[in-house]
């Protein structure tokens, strides 16, 4: 089995290997469909299910949920058939459906360790804390020496910054089961929260050269060794991570990161380039052109992606626009979104209008650019690609309350997002209304918290064009005491 770490908590999943599977795929589809002359509800279901079973042992999850499906169609009393649903949308990432189809066989069965522990582990990732600690605590009710709820409940005290208490659970497991990597990790994690980061860092690096095979804990030994500056192990727990997983596009991306920020610009380039080139990034380019807008010369990134954009996919074209945006050349950037959007405004074309008139505000034609954002705006009022460049088009031409109205929507769709508060308290000031800039600032730093630069020097600037200069020192502790916390939290 291998696990999965979604923040913070440890799902297992059953690793899918790529095999040739053509004719079982066939076979299957033919079997689902004349499983339906079998006489009585129960049948078809025990014939679905045994489908899924031959598709699980010539590793077909995809089949195998489609079989489930069906069979729960016909049984929707049976536990087992629910339970084994979970297990496959586990093993496909979907930890919603996994979720769902464990509650329902908790429903029919109360008394099942292993979906009550699931189930459990599943909420600590959605960020159901007191969930996850009534499924732990019923598994140990049936089972007393199971470690595995001691884990959750360490995960579960960790995500509430109770490090003391993780780290007892942890050191609990850890004392049967001294290899246990979901409870290694737990305690590097607890260590960390109590400043204990060398410690933290030791406990990891001593486990990965024991188990260099464990992918999961080597995630966490680079995350953690990033949080804590430390980029040269960052990159060799990663290096090594992709190793093992050298098809995961996220991890490549991540890996890229590094490497940029340790100043090996070509080794970055090498990783991402080809694939922006082959389109095979996953649904990550616009993480790829952020990398690129950051770190690679300007020139030369504006020159790729003019080279690469013409090949692109149609939504691929429009990334492309938005990096030749950011990057300084809005001309270009409506050179390619042009050809391919016009009025009437539908839900097909809103974003790519929006991103047009952005790049026409940007060249000055403030006129051409709020006739689109308006009828973008008429059509999907919460469009929020529109909202920030009406936005963006009023704070740079001095209408202050009308930007008001526009950022106070953009922070009540995406409160998390630190760029539309300081739209918003921006839009403020602009709009003559110091203290509700102020308090905009403040509250987006509550908030978001992870000590965010931009609310923080925003709310900065802000004192000191108010004259309020000596209040610097007590903002500058506070923005310490942030990202303390940040680099604690899981």
């Amino acid at each position: 089995m291998g696990s999965i770490l979604v923040r913070g908590a440890m799902v297992k999943r059953t690793p899918v290997r790529r095999a040739k599977r053509r004719p079982f795929l066939a076979a299957s589809a033919i079997a689902l469909m004349l499983l339906a002359g079998c006489r009585s509800r129960e049948e078809r279901a025990a014939k679905f299910a045994a489908v899924y079973e031959a598709a699980m042992a010539n590793n077909d999850p995809v089949m195998a949920r489609l079989a489930l499906q069906q069979a729960v169609g016909f049984d929707d009393s049976n536990p087992d058939y629910w339970q084994q649903l979970g297990g496959v949308e586990l093993t496909l990432g979907d930890y919603s459906g996994a979720y769902n189809a464990y509650l329902r066989a908790n429903e029919l069965d109360h008394s099942r360790p292993a979906v009550l522990q699931a189930l459990a582990d599943l909420a600590v990732v959605g960020g159901h804390t007191e969930d996850a600690q009534r499924y732990a605590r019923q598994v140990l009710l049936l089972r007393p020496d199971d470690p595995a709820p001691q884990t959750t409940l360490g995960f579960v005290a960790l995500r509430n910054r109770d490090y003391d208490s993780a780290l007892k659970h942890a050191d609990k497991v850890l004392a049967v089961r001294i290899d246990d990597a979901n409870a290694t990790i737990l305690k590097a994690r607890a260590l960390a929260g109590l400043d204990k980061s060398d410690a933290a860092l030791t406990l990891l690096r001593d486990f990965v050269a024991g188990h260099p095979s464990d992918a999961t804990a080597l995630d966490a030994l680079g995350d953690l060794s990033g949080r804590y500056g430390n980029l040269q192990g960052q990159k060799d727990a990663q290096s090594r991570e992709l190793a093992l997983r050298p098809n995961d596009v996220a991890l490549r991306i991540n890996y890229a990161r590094t490497l940029y920020r340790l100043g090996e610009r070509a080794a970055a380039h090498d990783l991402t380039y080809p694939m922006a080139q082959s389109g095979e990034h996953g649904g990550r380019l616009i993480d790829i052109l952020g990398l690129w807008l950051e770190y690679e010369p300007r020139d030369e990134a504006v020159a790729q992606v003019r080279q690469l954009a013409p090949q692109a996919s149609t939504a691929d074209k429009m990334r492309y626009a938005y990096f030749l945006m950011l990057a300084g050349q809005p001309g270009a950037a409506e050179a390619l979104v042009a050809p391919v959007v016009s009025l009437p405004v539908t839900a097909a074309n809103a974003a790519p209008l929006a991103l047009l008139a952005q790049a026409q505000a940007m060249q000055g034609r403030d006129a051409e650019a709020l006739k689109l954002l308006d009828a973008v705006l008429a059509f999907d009022e919460g469009n929020i690609l529109a909202l920030r460049a009406r936005t963006d088009l009023y704070l740079r031409t001095g209408r202050g309350r009308q930007a008001v109205f526009d950022a106070q929507r953009l922070v009540a769709s995406k409160p998390r997002s630190a760029d539309d508060r300081v739209r918003l308290a921006r839009a403020y000031a602009l709009a003559g209304q110091p203290q509700l800039a102020e308090n905009t600032y403040r509250a987006g730093i509550q908030a978001i918290g992870g000590a965010d630069p931009l609310l923080f020097g925003g709310l900065r600037q802000f004192l000191v064009k108010a004259g309020r200069s000596d209040e610097l020192p007590d903002l500058q502790q506070q923005f310490v005491e942030q990202k303390r916390l940040a680099r604690a939290q899981w």
